[in-house]
């Protein structure tokens, strides 16, 4: 008979092993060779620096679903934590846009305060594919962003 405590062990284990086996098969091999020089683990910082991306004001469309549909999004960055976020509704259908509006006025509370390299929003007042124009918009600020 095992006793409680090896079971609680492999239970943990397991549950270890599931939580992570998404994150390996969501990456990709970079399958240009490295120059970079190896750091020991345990010269690495546990918390990532804020400094990664210039403060300032940027603006990016982002674009998603089949018809396309826009969103344009307007932040500003002080930091490397977004300090502000503006969306405007680009729809012309009535349907649309009454999505695009609601999803606009909850970005702000999602997403002000963050640093801009944790933010990614999902379905946010009822609008479950405004998300995906959103965090389009917040690829390209990161990429102009970048420092």
């Amino acid at each position: 008979m095992r006793s409680p405590v090896l079971t609680r062990a492999a239970l943990a284990t397991a549950a270890s092993v599931v939580a992570l086996t998404p994150l390996a098969a969501c990456s990709v091999p970079d399958p240009s060779p490295s120059t970079a020089t190896p750091v020991a683990p345990s010269s690495i910082s546990a918390a990532p620096s804020t400094a990664r991306y210039k403060n300032g004001t940027y603006n990016a469309i982002g674009v998603y679903g089949g018809g396309p549909s826009y969103l344009d999004v307007t932040l500003i960055l002080d930091n490397g934590v977004v300090t502000a976020v503006t969306v405007k509704p680009q729809a012309t259908n009535e349907t649309s846009r009454g999505y695009q509006e609601r999803f606009a006025a909850a970005v702000p509370g999602e997403v002000v305060g963050k640093r801009l390299d944790q933010v990614k929003v999902g379905k946010l007042a009822g609008a479950s594919t405004c998300p995906d124009g959103f965090n389009d918009a917040l690829a390209k600020i990161r990429e102009k962003a970048g420092s």
